[in-house]
């Protein structure tokens, strides 16, 4: 068919076509936002459902079960379609004991199946198990955390020696090319004047001679090459033995578990754990050794938690379950373990005594004071202190004893106490109300050099 000018199609039929647009794009628009306003409100009232679900669910159920996988019990998601014909699930969560006497074929296969334990009798009315299992059914893991953003972040740190030496080496290019012009100009002028041309020198011969002629200057330059060397080598001496520290890059030795401090030590309010570091440092306050803990410590946790927050989080956790010999499948032991082999970060000379628990338990210090912000900003444990001789008896210097409440000093503090002056011999030591650590012996050799 032939395409027929736009005007030849007359005004009223354009005018129906355009009214027909109109009534069309409005409709539309209408079923749009009534869809939209059905979707809100059924998301809301769904969103209204799963929080007090999930509420439901942590107080009541977690210890438990997880929504979406086996725990101690089955997983709650899709139990009320796994009970659909076989029972009444309302009466079994509100009391499984009692609905076991009544004989019901599936209450008593999931009896057998889980170990022959029954579920707490649950305080929940009919509505209130809906809600639960719709939270198990609709369940969406929580997304992990972002990492904090420092607000603060330090510049990486950049060295100026490349420059140097390529400035260096172009001035020894002009210097060498200059040298050879002026030698070039000095047998000109000679050669006008009648005289024989000086006779070629090596670079050697060349730079002796003008240390010879400059003797002032060569030998302020000998002093200054002297001296640089000597400070280089003496501050390399320092740190030798040296793993951490401002001066040297801190030892972070690969581990065969990629164990993340700051998410399991790391605050709360950065969507961390903040577990206490003595829950698996157990003998940091009882012992010379903070020890490292077991597989069975992480089991503690980790018979739960299967899944970390990303894939490589995911695959460690594995790793702890091949050496605890953990089959998460079947949620039992098979008996097969594979000792962990930890590589030690902290390492003091074997003449250096130090013992955790007269820092911990008795000084009452922080384990951040010797090891860094492990708990903030430490994905693997590094040594964060030089631990050097000089780190530590700074700190026995400006460090204050904490003397209040501590039970390890009441006698000391009895003795300061004492206004007979024969049994007041410590109290120089409150002239400026502070004891420290170097005043209380702290420097004495025998206490780390026994």
């Amino acid at each position: 068919m032939d395409a027929v000018p736009i005007k030849m199609l007359g005004m009223p039929l354009v005018v129906r076509i355009s009214e027909r647009f109109t009534l069309l794009r409005n409709a539309s628009l209408t079923l749009l936002f009534f869809a939209f306003s059905l979707g809100a409100l059924a998301q809301g009232t769904d969103a209204a459902q799963y929080a007090a679900g999930e509420k439901l669910f942590k107080g009541n159920c977690a210890s438990c079960h997880k929504p979406d996988k086996d725990l101690t019990g089955p997983a709650m998601a899709g139990a009320r379609a796994r009970w659909e014909g076989k029972g009444d699930i309302y009466a079994w969560v509100k009391n499984s004991s009692a609905y076991l006497k009544t004989g019901n074929p599936y209450a008593n296969e999931l009896f057998a199946k889980w170990n022959k334990s029954v579920m707490t009798a649950q305080a929940l009315n009919n509505e209130e198990i809906d809600a639960v299992l719709y939270y198990a059914d609709n369940y969406v893991p929580p997304a992990g955390p972002k990492p904090p953003i420092d607000p603060n972040p330090k510049p990486e740190a950049s060295s100026n020696w490349p420059w140097l030496v390529v400035i260096g080496l172009l001035l020894a290019v002009v210097a060498v090319s200059l040298s050879g012009v002026k030698s070039s100009l000095t047998n000109a002028v000679r050669e006008a004047e009648g005289q024989e041309p000086l006779p070629d020198m090596t670079t050697g011969q060349k730079l002796r001679q003008w240390a010879w002629n400059n003797k002032g200057f060569a030998t302020i330059i000998a002093l200054f090459v002297v001296v640089f060397i000597t400070l280089k080598l003496w501050d390399a001496a320092w740190v030798i033995g040296v793993y951490g520290g401002d001066e040297v890059e801190h030892y972070k030795p690969e581990q065969p578990i990629n164990f993340p401090h700051s998410l399991h030590a790391g605050k709360v309010e950065a969507g961390n754990l903040a577990i206490d570091c003595q829950y698996c440092h157990s003998s940091a306050a009882k012992s010379k050794h903070a020890g490292i803990p077991t597989t069975n410590v992480c089991m503690n946790c980790h018979t739960a938690v299967s899944e970390g927050r990303s894939p490589e989080g995911t695959a460690e956790i594995q790793k702890i379950y091949a050496a605890a010999g953990w089959d998460p499948a079947a949620l039992k032991y098979t008996g097969k373990i594979e000792p962990v082999k930890w590589v030690k970060v902290h390492n003091l000379p074997d003449h250096a005594y130090f013992n955790h628990s007269q820092h911990v338990n008795v000084g009452q210090l922080e384990c951040q004071e010797c090891h860094g912000p492990i708990d903030e900003k430490m994905d693997v444990a590094e040594q964060w202190a030089p631990l050097t001789m000089g780190w530590c008896i700074d700190c026995h210097n400006t460090k204050d004893v904490k003397m209040a409440g501590n039970g390890y000093y009441d006698e000391i503090m009895a003795r300061l106490e004492e206004t007979d002056m024969g049994h007041s011999e410590l109290k120089k030591y409150l002239e400026d109300d502070k004891i420290s650590v170097r005043e209380l012996g702290g420097w004495e050799c025998a206490k780390c050099h026994y």
